[in-house]
């Protein structure tokens, strides 16, 4: 007698939603595991222990089952999330370092930064040819990472680390911590976490040695706590934001609190902690308030209503709040700037989820095909994960005709996935 299949939870983990995929594609086909395992070389007990999440599979199978089963493309493009969530794996292990992100990586750099010197170096910058001409290229490269995603952009960021950092660092050190910041950034884009929290850490050096007490808290508070909260480590974004709004006490201002305690907000959500989530951002609403654009640094004038929708939602999805989720999520569509078409495809794919975990599943699903749309035009590990998690929610209703629409319509309109081998 046949082993009853394993049940699965297919927003629990990548491995969760490929083995529920790689059963449902199988199945629909009529075929035994038994027929697939011969059709990729292997044996049918592995392709069972594949479909429960007790193996994980290699890149090589998940090419050979996507191409037995037809699958044009649906198997392979979940190959990223794989990887990644291996990698996330070894940093519990042995991993080198450099590999993957590390929690306890960030808290000597923190340490240092709480005991250097508290001068406040907003109006710092270098004056020459040199500096200018980067300062300019730097928020170029911005302009084309927001629309085009960090597949697009990447190279040429790290072309100027590999270059010109060193001259940066002694003549303009708020330039190069912004092009270390951005590498960064992009480096999460791409789905490669401790490339992104080296970039981050080099970045706070810099600020800190340069005596930038407000931008190194940014590093801390929204950079390394956003990718700690990204790599499943809400109590290390927690402790991270709440160092950073310790450390600038004194320097921080209205906008600038309001980023380092929505951070905050989004970690006491992941954690299950409503009542503190709650306090945390109507702190977060009243710095806004206080706050005037004009007297803001620079690098913070981004952070308004859009952003602040932006978590609001995020918090209020991980708390189950699902109402509040997609209202947020709404007004955060709403308000971003058209070109943004990575963050629009993140929060579309949010507000599809949503409903998805509501039970609206053929209004999840109309909203869903609108974040494939804002997706498809970027190079961005973030924007394709996004859509996975999205289809990962819908996978338990594959039978209904919207949500097979809607795969594939995934299946036809997504890029190849960004993955952890981009430069």
């Amino acid at each position: 007698m046949g082993q009853s299949p394993k049940n699965l939870e297919p927003t629990r983990s990548a491995l969760h939603f490929f083995g529920a995929e790689l059963r449902r594609l199988r199945q629909a086909l009529g075929m035994s595991q038994a027929d697939l395992g011969k059709l990729v070389f292997v044996h049918k007990d592995l392709i069972r222990k594949i479909e429960g999440a007790e193996r994980r599979p290699n890149e090589e199978l998940v090419n050979r089952c996507d191409h037995a089963l037809a699958a044009g493309g649906a198997l392979r493009r979940l190959w990223p999330m794989l990887e990644r969530e291996r990698r996330l794996r070894l940093s519990r292990d042995a991993a080198g370092p450099g590999l993957v992100f590390r929690s306890e990586a960030t808290d000597r750099p923190v340490l240092d930064w709480l005991l250097a010197s508290t001068h406040d170096a907003r109006q710092h910058r270098g004056d020459d040819e040199v500096a200018t001409a980067a300062a300019e290229k730097l928020g170029q490269l911005r302009g084309v990472d927001h629309v085009h995603g960090a597949g697009q952009t990447y190279p040429a960021v790290a072309a100027v680390l590999d270059t010109d950092l060193d001259a940066l660092v002694a003549r303009a050190p708020a330039i190069a911590a912004g092009f270390l910041e951005l590498a960064g950034y992009e480096a999460v884009d791409l789905g490669v976490d401790g490339r992104a929290q080296r970039h981050y850490l080099r970045a706070l050096d810099v600020v800190t040695g340069a005596g930038d007490r407000l931008y190194g808290g940014y590093l801390i508070a929204v950079s390394l706590a956003h990718l700690a909260l990204h790599c499943g480590d809400p109590e290390q974004a927690a402790r991270l934001a709440a160092a950073a709004l310790r450390g600038t006490e004194h320097q921080a201002t209205p906008a600038v609190r309001a980023a380092f305690r929505a951070v905050l907000a989004r970690a006491h959500a992941r954690r299950g902690d409503e009542a503190a989530c709650a306090t945390a951002l109507l702190q977060v609403e009243a710095d806004l308030a206080r706050g005037k654009p004009e007297e803001e640094p620079p690098w913070i004038r981004y952070f308004g209503e859009a952003d602040l929708a932006d978590e609001k939602a995020h918090c209020f999805f991980d708390l189950g709040l699902h109402e509040l989720a997609q209202r947020e999520a709404n007004l955060a569509i709403t308000l971003l700037d058209p070109g943004r078409a990575r963050r629009l495809a993140i929060d579309t794919a949010l507000q599809a989820s949503s409903l998805a975990r509501a039970g609206q599943i053929d209004h999840a699903c109309a909203v869903g095909r609108e974040a494939v749309d804002h997706a498809a035009g970027v190079a961005s590990f973030r924007s394709a994960h996004r859509i996975g998690l999205m289809m990962a929610e819908l996978q338990p209703y594959s039978d209904l005709a919207a949500v097979r629409d809607l795969a594939e319509y995934v299946h036809t309109q997504m890029p190849a996935a960004v993955t952890q081998q981009s430069p």
